[in-house]
C-alpha cells in the first residue's frame, strides 16, 4: 500500500502544490486547512509522514509538531515556513521535526526531504522490528535465524543435547560450528560442567598429543613436571575438537583408542587415568573426501559421528542476514557506546544480496566496521566494506528484488500474524511484546496488507 502523508497548510495553493506533487509521485495524500484538523487526524489515525507550515491561526506547526508527537512519537514531521529563524528551527528540532523546509521550495526539493525522511523512518522502524524478533523466538544460546534451515539446526541442537552421543558438526568456515557445539553443551545433561576446545590445526602435531593425553615429569625435554591433558580437564563436560581433519593419522588412532577404553595414558605414565567425556568433533573439510584420501581413520570416523549436523552456510538461509546484522549492530554499538538508529534500507539490501563467503564471521566483522565508519544516525552502504558493496552489485537486481518480496515480506507476515494471534488481536499488546510502537504495528500491518484489530 502507498505510504500515507498528510498535508497541513491554510494557504490554499501551497496545500495544493504540495499535494499534487505527492500523488504524482504514488503517495496517499490527505490535504488539511488547520492544525486542529490534523490534530484530529493524527490522534485517529496511522500516518506515514506529516508536511506542516509553521505559521497558521489558532494552532501553528509547532503545536501540531506536538501533537503529532504525542499521538506517535515515531511520526515523522516536516515543517514548512516563510519566514525562517534560528530560534524556530532550534525548537522544531527540539520537539522532533524531521525536516525545516523554508518557502518558497521547488517540488524537487519537496520530494528530496519527503523521500529522504521516510526512508530514515522505515529504516529506523525495521530496526526497532527486527530488534523485537530477536528478542522472542529466534535465538538459542547465541544463534540467530528465522529461516527453515536454522530452525531445522535448532531442532538437531536440542535432539542432540537431549542424548550423549558423539556428535560430528559440519560446516563452512565461520558458519557457527564451534556456536553449535557450545548450545548442545548448554543445553544437555553436562551444562555447567567443563566445554574444553582444543584446535587441531593451530597445535604442532609434536605437541597436540600432549595436548590431549598430558604427561608426567621427563617425558620429553622441557617436561618440568606433570600436567593433565584436556582429556582429564573436561572431565564430566564436553570436549570440543575443532578442525578434527588436520589431525595425523597417527594421533588419530591413539584418539580412538582412548575414546574406546574412556581412559586416556599421559605420556611417560604407566597407568591410564579414566576420563568422562562427551566429544564433539568439527570440520570445515569434506569428511568423506578424506575417507576416500586414507587422511583420516574410518573407524575413528564412525565413533565421532553417531551424530552428524550440517551447519548451513550464510548464502543458503539469506533470510536470516537482517535479524544477524541487527544482532551485531546492538552488540557493537552497545561494546562502542555509539549511537546509532539502524541501518539504511540501501544499506540493507547491499547486506542481503551479497553472498557471504566467510559466512557469520565475515557478516559481523562487516557489521563492525560500519559502526566503525558510520558518522551519522544510520548505517550506509558507504559504511561497508568495499568488497561487500561490489558483490552485492554483482547480483542481478531484478532476482534479488524479486526474492526480497517473496521471501522477506512473507517472513515478515508470518511473524506479525503469530504475534497478533498471540495477543489475541490485541495490536497494542502486540506492539508492546514486538518493543515498538502502536503506529509503528498499525504502519506495518497497513503495509502488508493485514486487518486491523
Amino acid at each position: 500500500m502507498p505510504e500515507r502523508v498528510l498535508v497541513v497548510d491554510d494557504d490554499a495553493d501551497t496545500r495544493e502544490l504540495c499535494a499534487e506533487v505527492l500523488v504524482r509521485e504514488g503517495y496517499e495524500v490527505v490535504s488539511l486547512e488547520s492544525g486542529r484538523s490534523a490534530e484530529a487526524v493524527l490522534r485517529s489515525s496511522a500516518v506515514d509522514l506529516a508536511v506542516v507550515d509553521l505559521m497558521m491561526p489558532e494552532m501553528g506547526g509547532l503545536d501540531v509538531l506536538r501533537a503529532a508527537k504525542d499521538a506517535d512519537p515515531d511520526t515523522v514531521v516536516v515543517l514548512i515556513t516563510a519566514f525562517p529563524t534560528v530560534d524556530t528551527a532550534v525548537e522544531a528540532m527540539k520537539f522532533g521535526a524531521a525536516e525545516y523546509l523554508g518557502k518558497p521550495f521547488t517540488p524537487q526539493q519537496l520530494l528530496q526531504v519527503v523521500r529522504a525522511s521516510l526512508e530514515a523512518r522505515r529504516a529506523r522502524e525495521a530496526h526497532g522490528f527486527l530488534r523485537g524478533r530477536l528478542h522472542s523466538v529466534f535465538t538459542l544460546s547465541g544463534i540467530v535465524g528465522q529461516s527453515r534451515r536454522v530452525l531445522k539446526l535448532f531442532d538437531d541442537i536440542r535432539r542432540s543435547a537431549a542424548v550423549d552421543a558423539p556428535v560430528l558438526i559440519l560446516g563452512e568456515s565461520g558458519s557457527g560450528k564451534e556456536l553449535v557445539a557450545r548450545a548442545i553443551h548448554d543445553n544437555g545433561r553436562r551444562q555447567g560442567r567443563p566445554f574444553v576446545a582444543v584446535n587441531c590445526a593451530a597445535i604442532p602435531e609434536n605437541l597436540l598429543e600432549a595436548e590431549l593425553f598430558g604427561y608426567e615429569r621427563g617425558a620429553f625435554t622441557g617436561a618440568a613436571g606433570p600436567k593433565p591433558g584436556l582429556l582429564e580437564a573436561a572431565h564430566g563436560g564436553t570436549l570440543l575438537l575443532d578442525e578434527v581433519c588436520e589431525m595425523s593419522v597417527a594421533l588419530q588412532a591413539k584418539l580412538l583408542r582412548a575414546l574406546e577404553e574412556g581412559a586416556a595414558r599421559r605420556l611417560g605414565a604407566r597407568r591410564p587415568v579414566a576420563f568422562d567425556v562427551r566429544f564433539t568433533a568439527v570440520t570445515n573439510r569434506e569428511i568423506r573426501e578424506e575417507l576416500a584420501r586414507q587422511r583420516f581413520r574410518e573407524d575413528l570416523f564412525f565413533r565421532i559421528a553417531v551424530i552428524e549436523i550440517v551447519v548451513p552456510p550464510l548464502r543458503e538461509r539469506r533470510e536470516d542476514i537482517p535479524l544477524l546484522a541487527v544482532h551485531f549492530l546492538e552488540s557493537c554499538t552497545a561494546r562502542y557506546g555509539k549511537q546509532l538508529d539502524g541501518i539504511a534500507v540501501a544499506a540493507m539490501d547491499l547486506i542481503t544480496a551479497y553472498d557471504w563467503p566467510g559466512n557469520v564471521r565475515e557478516l559481523k566483522n562487516a557489521v563492525e566496521r560500519a559502526v566503525a565508519y558510520a558518522r551519522g544516525r544510520f548505517v550506509t552502504p558507504e559504511d561497508l566494506p568495499p568488497a561487500v558493496v561490489a558483490g552485492a552489485e554483482e547480483q542481478p537486481r531484478a532476482s534479488f528484488h524479486e526474492w526480497k518480496v517473496k521471501t522477506l515480506e512473507r517472513l515478515e507476515r508470518e511473524f506479525l500474524e503469530s504475534t497478533l494471534e498471540t495477543h489475541r488481536g490485541n495490536v497494542t499488546r502486540a506492539a508492546q511484546g514486538l518493543g515498538i510502537h502502536r503506529s509503528t504495528l498499525q504502519r506495518l500491518m497497513r503495509r502488508l496488507n493485514l486487518p486491523a484489530a
